[in-house]
């Protein structure tokens, strides 16, 4: 049975006190969600990526192919020589021509087929905030750590997380720069509209929301 990792959210954190443990990568059976429609809306939203592009939108891509078993993907932002071999190889598999230009029929095939369980069906509802480093806020701490456990390599990194759950520190701050110079974004440490949009959109097309 296919298995879906679906983050715990910042439930443990919003519950606890300024110190509380996490634990994530929950695994449910994908046949636990309700039935669903496809995400073609999704695909239909993204555009043409080709083999030198830079920024988020080659970032979700490397998250998605991800999801599809080219494992040896680390998320990038840079669109080189690994991820055109995985490209042109999901292309070959999906009967679409291995060209390596990321179009419609190759976003189809890679997000469109996808629930909307798990995509959002087209880019998931985008929190609207400003986060600064050292500031606290306990629900744009939970936005924040809701985002970053859902893409790789932050779920693993913030497993067992025991920071205070409202203030904007070091750990997530180090992983918002990191997610920052991938996605082609000034790395600030700030979290912004940009970031914030970057992060739902690598969420959303690499199918990481969940039920």
């Amino acid at each position: 049975m296919k298995k879906i990792v679906v983050s715990a959210a910042v439930l443990a954190v919003l519950t606890g006190g300024m110190t509380t443990a996490v634990s994530f990568a929950t695994m449910v059976p994908a046949s636990a969600c309700p039935a669903s429609d496809k995400s073609e809306d999704l695909a239909r939203q993204l555009p043409q990526v080709n083999h030198g592009d830079k920024g988020k939108h080659v970032l979700a891509l490397q998250l998605a192919l991800r999801q599809e078993g080219y494992t040896y993907l680390k998320g990038t932002g840079t669109y080189a020589a690994e991820t055109l071999r995985a490209v042109k190889d999901f292309q070959r598999k999906h009967h679409i021509r291995a060209s390596g230009i990321v179009g419609s029929k190759t976003w189809q095939a890679l997000v469109g087929r996808k629930s909307t369980n798990f995509t959002g069906g087209q880019m998931h509802v985008v929190p609207v905030f400003s986060f600064q480093p050292g500031e606290r806020n306990r629900h744009k701490f939970s936005e924040l750590y809701s985002l970053l456990t859902r893409i790789d390599p932050y779920l693993d990194q913030l497993n067992g997380y025991s920071g205070p759950s409202d203030v904007y520190g070091p750990e997530l701050q180090k992983m918002v720069r990191d997610f920052q110079k991938r996605a082609g974004i000034k790395a600030s440490g700030i979290v912004g509209p940009k970031t914030v949009s970057a992060m739902n959109e690598a969420v959303s097309v690499a199918g990481r929301w969940g039920c």
